[in-house]
């Protein structure tokens, strides 16, 4: 019987395990001035709140078929994993999607799809990482090189899905979740010469997601027979479109750390707010560009998400 219980523990342990990273590579261990990576590590963990550790104590007293069985019981009732995922994307916990009457916008199976949509071919974080080292200081530089690794890979995840299911309404999902969290989660930044910058805004690539979206509904209306019918496209000829869009639309060096740098102060401004104004107070107190096309993506992302919270926003 303790042997039984053993192995009962580890699954519960297993349980408490954080979720795959939003880079498919092997993170190298950690070391505390590694403050992007530190982040990166956290916003994929799981929240081991009180609730979930007292109700783990509890079932541990039971006999151990009925805590196997409560066990089951409460995974099948309570799929706890996609609002934990969408919570991480969107900087919102599920009770801010509740109390805005807002549905659950995609399944952890759905993102996680995305996620993996991509090749890594060529495509390894050191090598975008190394080309911006020479013109941008520490650790802005690994910031802007996380955000066009990001960039190359969701821009091919967005092709790579629309192949699969003839449709973009997964991207379209990812890319309004992706533009929330790099405002929501914004208080996560790190610091260069007195300006502070956001972290999720290196995985903001909403705008590139949008471009690419348009590109595949054109190619998707093409007549069947056309060569350049996304159907018909091989993997490598996915990856050549998907470069090209990222080369033409992706963010120049300086127009990505002005826009970290205002996402992180607009969002430190407005966090005693409730989650419900903040946005909304700092978009109308002019902390975010309304002129600015990332300004406008992140004001119809919020509309999207949380209609509940848009009325203010005109």
């Amino acid at each position: 019987m303790a042997k039984f219980q053993t192995s009962l523990s580890k699954i519960d342990v297993i349980d408490l395990l954080p979720e795959p990273a939003n880079s498919d590579a092997v993170m190298p261990a950690i070391t505390p001035d590694q403050k992007i990576i530190s982040w990166l590590f956290r916003m994929t963990a799981r929240s081991n709140n009180t609730a979930h550790t007292a109700d783990i104590l509890k079932r541990q007293t039971r006999n151990p078929f009925d805590k196997s069985s409560a066990f089951l019981i409460q995974r099948a009732q309570q799929p706890t994993d996609d609002w934990q995922t969408i919570a991480t994307l969107s900087g919102h916990s599920f009770q801010d999607f509740l109390d805005a009457g807002a549905p659950l916008p995609l399944t952890a199976a759905e993102v996680d799809h995305f996620r993996r949509n991509h090749r890594e071919t060529d495509r390894l974080v050191g090598r975008d990482f190394l080309s911006y080292h020479n013109e941008l200081p520490s650790p802005v530089a690994e910031l802007y090189g996380l955000y066009r690794h990001r960039a190359r890979l969701d821009t091919e995840a967005t092709l790579f899905v629309a192949q699969a299911t003839g449709s973009t309404s997964i991207a379209e999902k990812m890319a309004d979740m992706l533009a929330v969290g790099s405002f929501a989660n914004g208080h996560e930044c790190v610091g260069h010469l007195s300006k502070t910058y956001s972290v999720p805004a290196a995985f903001d690539t909403s705008e590139l997601i949008d471009r690419t979206c348009e590109e595949a509904v054109r190619r998707l209306a093409l007549p069947i027979e056309s060569p350049a019918h996304l159907l018909k496209l091989s993997p490598d000829e996915i990856s050549v479109l998907a470069n090209h869009i990222v080369e033409r639309h992706v963010l120049s060096s300086r127009a990505f750390l002005e826009k970290a740098n205002l996402l992180a102060e607009a969002r430190q401004d407005v966090h005693r707010l409730e989650p419900s104004q903040r946005f909304s107070t700092a978009y109308q107190e002019g902390d975010l560009p309304q002129d600015l096309a990332w300004g406008l993506r992140l004001k119809k992302a919020y509309a999207t998400l949380f209609p509940a919270w848009s009325g203010t926003l005109d």
